[in-house]
């Protein structure tokens, strides 16, 4: 199976070397992508790493050059019903239906703007929407730490980078073994080798020994806490997941990561960072640190299954009436422990999101007839509360109304040009870093998704 992966690897290669290559200009053209059509990813009979899709991607990274695939779209004969049969494909075109209308569009605008972390306008305006102050608005930086894991029967992966947007526009990745942030557009090329590289690692049981892509939780607290005190050269709020990064104790002597972000000593160690545990730190920092001058804020953010449903309001909960989604992206916060705000991110309701107020089955809704032999088998697909917990706050910042500011930043950049249909989850430099390291998992045969 290595050695089908390879075949397919260098065959496009030299397809590249041959056609695509002599007419790019890598000086005048650094950042270039390849749109390209393959067949379904998923095919009965064919295993996850026998896809062509990785050995695609991993022969444009080794030719430095970004990748978006797109499945075939099917051809049906022209002025003939879709389900006719027939050999002859002379007077055959593409079926080009409202969904697959969407799903090139969606490639296209993931290839040419999500690629290359491009935005519509200057995240400055947006702080300022947000009522940071214009000063620091303008030379705000949001850094985003990424995390991605897999278990050992999907490729078996602990991966970290940090994403880095400045108040410009601009777009940096910093990685775990690196010592300098990178432009986005070059992290794509850059993760994939060595996504490329781990395809050698060493396994033991379907797990990896000793690989890159596959960090300790004390590699990953070690990572996090050089970015927070080493790499901000500006005013910083600092984005970190809970889920993942909490963890107190180790499994496989994994090592502990920052146990600090928990409920349980989040409260009392909001005013400090407790990096005693983490070798070349051995100290909690305080807000008097002058590595720390630049460090506005770290912002935990909790999604999933951690966060409640929600309902509109008090007046809605009441009435004898559906509940609905919101039509646009809104903000709550939660003032029952002052000393710690918590903030409530909820997004739009989706434009793809089929009406739920149909018949046959009229007012099935989240918060109602959940009861009902119907409601196990209707799918629920409405936005859920995103929890955005600002700690270790500049004391100037430390008011409510600039507290609620401060949380607006993440709560705002739920947003990504390349997806108007909605809100996506993750604050978007989040998102990106998510997005850079799913795209290049194919490489290793996992996690096909195009």
């Amino acid at each position: 199976m290595r050695k089908q992966h390879q075949a397919k690897r260098e065959a496009w290669r030299t397809f590249l070397q041959q056609n695509a290559i002599p007419l790019i200009n890598f000086e005048t053209n650094p950042h270039c992508l390849a749109i390209i059509e393959i067949r379904r990813i998923k095919t009965k009979g064919v295993l996850p790493q026998q896809n062509i899709k990785g050995a695609i991607r991993e022969a444009c990274i080794r030719e430095g050059i970004s990748s978006q695939m797109i499945q075939s779209i099917p051809s049906i004969p022209t002025g003939k019903p879709k389900s006719s049969n027939t050999e002859d494909d002379e007077d055959k075109s593409p079926a080009y239906s409202k969904a697959t209308k969407g799903r090139v569009m969606s490639a296209v605008l993931d290839g040419t703007l999500r690629q290359i972390g491009a935005l519509y306008g200057l995240p400055a305006q947006l702080y300022e929407q947000a009522n940071i102050p214009k000063e620091i608005a303008q030379e705000l930086d949001v850094i985003a730490f990424c995390r991605r894991k897999t278990n050992q029967y999907q490729g078996d992966i602990h991966y970290v980078l940090a994403v880095r947007l400045r108040a410009t526009g601009a777009v940096d990745v910093m990685l775990p073994d690196g010592n300098d942030w990178i432009p986005y557009s070059q992290a794509g090329i850059t993760v994939g080798k060595i996504f490329a590289e781990a395809r050698r690692d060493r396994l033991e049981n379907t797990k990896r020994i000793q690989s890159k892509i596959k960090l300790s939780g004390t590699e990953l607290v070690q990572f996090a806490a050089r970015v927070v005190t080493k790499h901000l050269d500006r005013p910083s709020v600092v984005l970190i997941e809970a889920e993942g990064w909490r963890n107190e104790r180790g499994e496989d002597n994994d090592g502990t990561v920052w146990f600090q972000l928990k409920n349980e000593y989040l409260l009392a160690k909001r005013n400090v960072l407790d990096f005693r545990h983490v070798s070349g730190h051995i100290c909690e920092y305080s807000r008097e640190n002058n590595q720390l001058e630049n460090l506005l804020a770290v912002i935990r953010i909790r999604t999933g299954k951690e966060t409640p449903q929600y309902i509109t309001n008090r007046e809605t909960w009441n009435k004898d009436c559906p509940a609905r989604d919101f039509k646009h992206l809104s903000g709550f916060y939660d003032k029952s422990v002052p000393e710690l705000l918590h903030y409530f991110s909820v997004g739009k309701l989706p434009k793809t999101q089929k009406k739920q107020d149909e018949m046959p089955i009229p007012e099935l809704y989240k918060l109602g007839y959940q009861e009902d032999q119907f409601g196990a088998n209707f799918p629920f697909k409405h936005q859920q509360l995103v929890e955005i917990v600002p700690f270790f706050v500049r004391p100037d910042l430390q008011q409510e109304e600039a507290l609620k500011a401060l949380c607006r930043v993440p709560h705002y950049l739920r947003c990504s040009p390349a997806w108007s249909m909605g809100n996506i989850v993750l604050p978007y430099p989040m998102h990106l870093g998510q997005e850079v390291i799913e795209d290049h998992l194919c490489i290793l045969g996992v996690n096909l998704q195009i």
